[in-house]
């Protein structure tokens, strides 16, 4: 398919797939904070309400996930961090139901690739263990530090191909360099109302439209 298997020794590189990338969650609202003689729950602001320069010490969940770099190859080799997206899985991620059928499964994901530009699709390959259709979602961007990924080239199960990882490189500019805009500022207001009814989310006029 898409993917290459890589050497444990070999570069890493954007469009590596790396297992057990550590993810932390925490909320602004609350999370226990240990101030060397106990442990307290304190919200985000409370805890640097007395200096906003000194780390804090704080017991957070981290979950393991899967993660495509998207860092580029210069920035892999010399910078002080990497960064991938995210993956998980592809109908969990689209709140989708599984097609029943090839035709149906290709127009899903030709629906995405064209219209949800934070998703990248990622298929099937039972050699590498991906048993399960998935995408990376350049939404969720976790940082970690070279060095310490370089010791732990263990978790890469793969890369993506050349000319996956020209589509990937693809995708990646794309969602990061684009802007809002609203489509149907052009129309008239019949042309708008028509649009309005068929729009799955609720759309405001413009005032020549109202």
């Amino acid at each position: 398919m898409i993917y290459e298997s890589v050497n444990g020794d070999e570069p890493i590189k954007q469009g590596d797939i790396f297992k057990n990338i550590p993810r932390v969650d925490l909320s602004f609202a609350g999370m226990a904070i240990f101030d060397g003689e106990e442990q307290r729950e304190l919200s985000w602001k409370d805890a640097v309400a007395d200096s906003a320069t000194t780390a804090v010490v704080a017991i957070l969940p981290i979950k393991p996930v899967t993660g495509i770099v998207i860092t580029q190859d210069c920035d892999t080799a010399r910078g002080e961090y990497i960064c991938l997206a995210e993956v998980a899985d592809f109908l969990t991620a689209t709140s989708g139901t599984a097609p029943s059928n090839p035709k149906k499964w290709q127009s899903l994901i030709k629906q995405h690739v064209k219209t949800n530009l934070r998703w990248f699709y990622l298929p099937i390959d039972d050699n590498l263990g991906i048993n399960t259709r998935m995408a990376a979602d350049f939404r969720v961007v976790i940082r970690v530090p070279r060095l310490d990924l370089e010791k732990h080239r263990e978790f890469r199960f793969c890369r993506l191909k050349p000319i996956a990882r020209e589509h990937f490189r693809e995708s990646l500019g794309q969602f990061f360099r684009r802007y809002p805009y609203n489509e149907w500022y052009p129309l008239t207001k019949e042309e708008f109302q028509a649009y309005s009814e068929d729009s799955p989310e609720p759309v405001q006029p413009y005032p020549w439209q109202e």
